[in-house]
């Protein structure tokens, strides 16, 4: 072979092999920036997800429930409270507890009852139940009835709850009832809450909280005096106006007036039952066992 060509060879075998190596490491960089990318993506959307989760929790997070600012006062110091069974340490006093993690469970054969006695007639205006099917699951009332009357011989069911998974507050639907001004309240010296069936077709039952509202009847029997005041400086204002207008002696102004005036006092916030505001003081009111 020719010294020459050898070389030649030699230096061709040198240049594939370098050629090969840069090769390789440029795969080594792709592999190392697609992991790094990689890592990147999932720790965003990791926390993209966590962020999700958490705005979640808190639009599941009821508001606090304010009885006065819709004219209810709650009534369950009115009554006493009784269940066909419980077991110890978990009965009346953890049922009517304002932390909902003590709960009433029951300890006998179904249904189960809860029992409201209430020392004077009332006229009920909503009914609350707290239950929590994530904690509870078989212990969660899936199918619940309320009667109400004169007493435990003497009632009538007048509605049936039921209920999938339910977690917080659950309102008992009153509206229609018949008692009250407007139909919507439930008079009564007696309301029974009757646990028919489970979830899972649990045995006994857990119900973390009751509550019970009537209407603040305080709101409207009371005078607003500053609806008084708000009156007297109208008053006061349109007889002014009456007069500029008079010296204008512009009866197109007049009519436009008037019109002002009638409009301003249709609109005027009017208190009613139910619609909260201003309340009579503790010692003008009925008394009341608290």
């Amino acid at each position: 072979m020719d010294p020459v060509e050898a070389t030649d060879s030699q230096e061709d075998d040198e240049a594939d092999r370098v050629e090969g190596l840069e090769n390789e490491e440029v795969d080594v960089d792709d592999e190392d920036d697609g992991n790094e990318n990689g890592e990147e993506v999932e720790d965003e959307d990791g926390e993209d997800g966590q962020e999700a989760e958490d705005e979640a929790d808190v639009q599941e997070e009821d508001p606090p429930f304010d009885p006065a600012s819709v004219g209810l006062k709650e009534i369950s110091n009115l009554a006493s409270f009784t269940v066909s069974s419980y077991k110890p340490g978990c009965g009346v006093k953890e049922l009517r507890d304002d932390d909902v993690n003590q709960f009433w469970q029951s300890d006998g054969p179904q249904p189960h009852r809860l029992n409201i006695h209430f020392i004077k007639r009332v006229e009920i205006r909503a009914l609350r139940l707290y239950l929590d099917y994530e904690h509870d699951e078989s212990y969660t009332p899936t199918k619940i009835q309320i009667t109400a009357g004169t007493g435990p011989n003497l009632t009538i069911p007048f509605t049936t709850l039921e209920l999938n998974m339910p977690k917080g507050w659950i309102d008992i639907p009153i509206a229609g009832a018949g008692g009250g001004p407007d139909g919507n309240s439930l008079c009564c010296w007696f309301v029974r809450v009757v646990v028919l069936e489970n979830h899972q077709n649990g045995k006994d039952t857990h119900i973390r909280g009751i509550k019970v509202y009537a209407l603040d009847d305080s709101v409207d029997t009371a005078e607003n005096p500053v609806e008084d005041m708000v009156d007297a400086i109208n008053d006061t204002d349109d007889k002014r106006a009456r007069n500029k207008v008079y010296e204008d002696d512009f009866d197109g102004a007049v009519l436009q007036h008037d019109a002002e005036v009638r409009r301003r006092k249709a609109t005027t916030k009017k208190y009613a039952p139910g619609d909260g505001g201003l309340t009579i003081p503790d010692f003008m009111r009925e008394p009341e066992i608290r």
